[in-house]
This record gives structure tokens, sequence and C-alpha cells, in this order.
């Protein structure tokens, strides 16, 4: 069996020393180094779990010409503490999410309480289908701020979606609807997906962007 709390947050490895954070104690450090270098990522989420509460990620609305931002940029960490919140009974699952091992549920209200609210281009590929691309038609028409969390309840970084996103952005590029290519739905699964994110995560950290770095499916 695979300890997964025995990996260090920050660079990925396994370490006996098992250093955790002493607020929160919900992440697992192998030095003080790594510590400090993680809190940037690890500050905004930095409280102890409960069960009853569930982080996740508001994005903000957005639309295709505003390439001049990492996606990220639209992204705010919020806490959901409330379980009658509309999202654990009305948001959707996202099914090409779930095919690659991120469970993620997706709540707007543009969409649950049929209220045009704006643009949201990150929200809409996160919604599409496995089967053809496309997310529903009522997605694409002003879904606003949308809330995302993962269904197994676990943290939802902001690196971690943004990388989600680029995945599902790359494969828009596949010639889905053309004769003679194998089926798109073949490139949903967790090996083309873990591949995509480690290659990812290495160029954002080459780029300068310290929250990145080693891509781990057992931590992130």
């Amino acid at each position: 069996m695979i300890v997964t709390d025995s990996y260090c947050s920050k660079c990925k490895l396994q370490s006996d020393k098992r250093m955790k954070c002493s607020n929160c104690e919900t992440v697992i450090y192998c030095s003080k180094k790594c510590q400090k270098d993680h809190w940037a990522v690890h500050k905004p989420i930095c409280r102890v779990d409960n069960p009853d509460e569930v982080w996740g990620i508001r994005i903000l609305s957005n639309n295709a010409a505003a390439k001049a931002v990492y996606p990220s940029h639209y992204f705010r960490h919020e806490l959901i503490g409330d379980t009658n919140h509309a999202i654990f009974t009305k948001g959707e699952r996202c099914p090409v999410t779930k095919r690659i091992g991120i469970p993620l549920i997706i709540y707007s209200t543009g969409v649950c309480e049929r209220r045009a609210t704006g643009l949201n281009e990150i929200a809409v590929k996160l919604r599409v289908e496995a089967t053809d691309g496309f997310a529903p038609d009522i997605w694409q028409h002003q879904p606003g701020e949308c809330l995302v969390i993962r269904e197994d309840r676990k943290r939802l970084t902001q690196e971690l979606l943004e990388t989600v996103y680029g995945f599902i952005s790359h494969l828009m590029s596949y010639p889905i609807l053309d004769e003679g290519w194998a089926p798109w739905n073949g490139l949903l699964n967790p090996s083309v997906w873990q591949m995509y994110a480690k290659k990812y995560y290495e160029e954002q950290e080459v780029a300068g962007r310290e929250s990145f770095g080693r891509f781990s499916p057992l931590v992130d």
C-alpha cells in the first residue's frame, strides 16, 4: 500500500521526516526549505480540516480574448462550510476530469438558476462531455462565475485546476469529428493526463512560476 502522507507537498518526494504544517497539520514537508517554498501555495488554504467543510475554487467570469494572463488569474480559493450549499445538490460532474482521475463538480448560478451572468470559457471547457468534446448548450451561454470542488473532497489547488483546464484545451485541437482518426475519448485516461501534467508543471517552473514544480499524482 502506498502511504501518500509520506510525500512532501513541495518536492513530491517520499520522506521519513514528515514535518507537518504546525498550523493546520494537513500537509507534509521533508525540509524547512520545502515548507518555505510551498508557503505561497499553502497559505490561502492553511486551515485545520473539518469534515463539514470543503475547499473549492471560484472561477471568475472570463473569455477567450483574455490570453495575456494565466488562467489562475481568474481563480479564487473559497471555503464551503455550508453543507446545504447548492453545489452539493445542483452542481454537475465534469465527465472529462472524472475520466482522468480528477473528479470535479462544477456549479454555476447562470446555468442552475437559469440566470445569464457572463462569459466563462474556463468553466465551459471543464464541463465538456467525454463523448464529443462539447459542453451542454446551456453552459455555452453566459454561465458566469462558477464554483468548482473535488468530488473526493480533496483540497483543490489553483495550480492543478489550471493544468486540468490546459489539458482539456490542448485536447480541443484533436480532429474529433474527422474521419480516420481514433476516437477522441481514447485520450481521456490517467496516463495521457499525467504525462501532460508532468510536462506542464515543469514548463511553468522553468518560466519562473515558483508555485509549480514537480507533479505527482499521489500528491496533486
